[in-house]
């Protein structure tokens, strides 16, 4: 049975853990978080999590299986660089998640070239920006505005998490990022505006926009439900908001928050799958 190490301790590593734990021996979790790390003390399932590629040569492993959705490219490139067999890095787990949202984001880009351009697009959870790249890339003339604390996960919205029970997320988790390296990636840098801080005080003074295109990749319930009270009203007819991990079992709270919007406003949201099995669409 080989020896298998998962990068990522986040929902999609503990995921793609579960389906695989027993037909391949996961001798541990490798994650950038420095937050996540044990020395083996910590562990996920009884796992420990070990550390990120800097251990790689005290441990025997037969492969690696890459386990996080926004850090695919980051983490293989690592993992390269870190003097790993390309032949050992396993990224299908993940891949077609990753290539269908941003097949369906250049598709959608596509056919509504022209009205695209009036208006703004925006994404909420920009992390290390490798989709807010992507954003960017397909949407160059429009502005594109970028929510993020760029500090990891607020406390206000990890105790609601809590109390609810809707994920097991942490206080600081996600902090591994900054404007740096979300603008380092963009092509059309000069379209992005940051607005840093806690979501949704940090949409004062946007009360007038307009958006065709939005991703909301928050993760947790209130500022899903924050994004759809502020976006849902300021999307253009044909505009699409894309809600992240809401078919993710590991996020809760994310469908919770569709519901409960629709529920406050008694309406029924026009949604549709876009085939990466984790995020739904809504059209206005």
């Amino acid at each position: 049975m080989k020896k298998t190490l998962i990068f990522g301790t986040g929902s999609t590593g503990q995921k793609i853990y579960h389906e695989i734990k027993e037909f391949k021996k996961v001798v541990g979790f490798l994650d950038n978080d420095k937050s996540r790390w044990g020395g083996g003390k910590i562990k996920l399932d009884g796992i420990p999590v070990l550390g990120n590629a800097e251990v790689l040569n005290s441990i025997e492993y037969d492969e690696i299986i890459i386990g996080s959705l926004t850090g695919l490219n980051t983490i293989r490139k690592q993992l390269l660089e870190a003097g790993v067999e390309e032949g050992k890095i396993k990224t299908n787990y993940i891949e077609t998640q990753v290539n269908a949202r941003i097949n369906f984001l250049r598709d959608f880009a596509k056919i509504n070239k022209e009205i695209a351009k009036k208006y703004a697009v925006a994404e909420g959870g920009v992390f290390q920006g490798d989709f807010a790249k992507e954003i960017n890339f397909c949407f160059p003339d429009s502005d594109l505005y970028l929510f993020d604390t760029f500090e990891g996960f607020d406390k206000r919205d990890i105790d609601i998490e809590k109390k609810n029970g809707y994920s097991n997320e942490e206080e600081g988790h996600l902090s591994i990022t900054s404007e740096e390296i979300v603008l380092s990636k963009l092509p059309f840098k000069e379209k992005a505006v940051i607005r840093k801080g806690y979501f949704p005080e940090t949409v004062k003074g946007l009360e007038n926009m307009k958006y065709f295109f939005v991703n909301l990749d928050f993760d947790l319930y209130h500022p899903i439900l924050e994004g759809l009270r502020y976006f849902m009203p300021r999307l253009v007819c044909g505009g699409v908001v894309l809600i992240h991990d809401y078919f993710n079992p590991g996020y809760l709270g994310v469908e919770k928050a569709v519901e409960d919007y629709e529920k406050e406003n008694n309406i029924i949201l026009h949604k549709f799958p876009i085939g990466d099995h984790c995020s739904l669409g809504i059209m206005k």
